[in-house]
């Protein structure tokens, strides 16, 4: 393996992160699309509630989410923010500006931004819940990195040890917390309808996504942190040692756990709860396979390729708002209202081709601005200035022009 090919992104940023955090925006696209179609296409009462798509191809797409991508991608996130808080951290020191206070003001403006998006747009959101947890990882700032991945590991563990409960992986069971008939009636009703059940329900699901994910993504957080302080995306030797190990790892144990359940899911509609605690333990492996396959192209020739990720991975926050406002448009009465009646195949064919207009869209913003607007306002609070809007243009462009 040779040195690193994909270049820094710009200055002072690693342009793996960048490129996992494009490819993070892609699997939790996949996963909230075909997660909301569930919810959406329940028929019958809540206490047995029955799959509206339940045919080969649904469970198809159904297995392969559940298989490859419900549970890995945000606990990639969730890596990729605890690793970034080392960098603000590292950051405000060079300055000999105080990181607690930078780190402080960005949460909450995190926390803001996200209340509004649960509000108004998506009930799945994390801005929250990591602006919630980042408050943890402050006054962990200083363990050490060896503590912080041991914590991590254990803390993973413990969730995954609760998914073995019978019936945890049942997602019928939200009909024990919401009326899902209502649910569906109100999300595909009109603009008026749609704006109240969110209104009603986002804050409702908020927490039901603190409790669910709240675990997990704080180990995570702290597993990213203990990669942060070990600088691992800048040691080029550790690079070299650790990719091959883990990829032997993730797809000796992790990989087949997964393919066990699209069989499953094709089969029989369904994994057993013992399996669906197993997919659980080793969701974190598949993540690390994700990683170390990004890490190992990215020093190959296919880095120029794997690189057109970057753009989107350094306007994550943004795109993810902008993911949010697709689905709603698609599915709800703030647009064409077809919750229920695009089949889960579809939605992914729509989150296809979302995320390749994302791609796109970065490049061509990133072109003119410094920063995605979500970002430039998350800058505004951490720093207590105006950033600056748009990129001056080069002297040459000038002088051409």
């Amino acid at each position: 393996m040779s040195d690193p090919v994909v270049a820094p992104s710009s200055a002072g940023r690693i342009g793996e992160i960048d490129v996992l955090r494009g490819f993070a925006l892609f699997g939790i696209l996949v996963t909230n699309v075909v997660v909301m179609t569930t919810l959406l296409s329940f028929t019958g009462p809540n206490s047995d509630p029955q799959p509206l798509y339940d045919g080969t191809w649904d469970r198809l797409v159904y297995g392969l989410v559940n298989g490859f991508f419900l549970g890995k991608f945000y606990l990639l996130f969730a890596f990729l923010f605890g690793y970034s808080f080392t960098l603000q951290i590292a950051a405000a020191e060079r300055v000999g500006a105080a990181p607690v206070r930078r780190l402080l003001r960005r949460s909450g403006a995190l926390f803001l931004i996200g209340l509004a998006h649960v509000a108004l747009l998506w009930l799945g959101d994390i801005l929250t819940l990591y602006a919630g947890l980042c408050l943890i990882l402050v006054l962990l700032r200083k363990i050490r990195p060896r503590t912080a991945l041991i914590t991590g590991a254990v803390l993973y563990l413990l969730f995954a040890a609760v998914a073995f409960i019978p019936g945890s992986g049942d997602i019928e069971g939200l009909g024990n917390i919401f009326d899902l008939e209502r649910f569906r009636e109100g999300y595909t009703g009109s603009f008026s309808e749609t704006f109240f059940t969110q209104i009603h329900v986002g804050p409702v699901f908020m927490l039901f996504i603190w409790l669910a994910q709240g675990v997990p993504s704080l180990a995570m957080f702290l597993i990213g942190m203990a990669a942060g302080k070990r600088r691992i995306f800048e040691d080029a030797a550790l690079l070299r040692r650790w990719t091959p190990r883990a990829l032997w790892l993730g797809c000796g144990v992790g990989l087949p756990i997964s393919l066990g359940t699209v069989v499953m899911e094709m089969k029989n509609g369904s994994v057993p709860s013992f399996w669906y605690g197993l997919q659980e333990l080793v969701n974190p492996l598949v993540t690390l396979t994700y990683v170390a396959a990004i890490v190992w192209l990215a020093r190959t020739r296919w880095a120029a390729p794997l690189g057109r990720l970057a753009p989107a991975g350094r306007m994550a926050a943004s795109n993810y708002i902008f993911q949010s406002v697709v689905l709603m448009l698609v599915y709800t009465g703030y647009g064409l209202a077809l919750g229920d009646r695009v089949p889960p195949a579809t939605v992914v064919a729509i989150a296809l081709v979302t995320y390749a207009a994302q791609l796109w869209l970065s490049v061509w913003w990133l072109r003119g601005h410094p920063y995605g607007p979500v970002e430039w306002l998350l800058r505004a609070a951490t720093y207590r200035q105006w950033p600056t809007w748009r990129r001056t243009p080069a002297p040459d462009s000038v002088n051409a022009s």
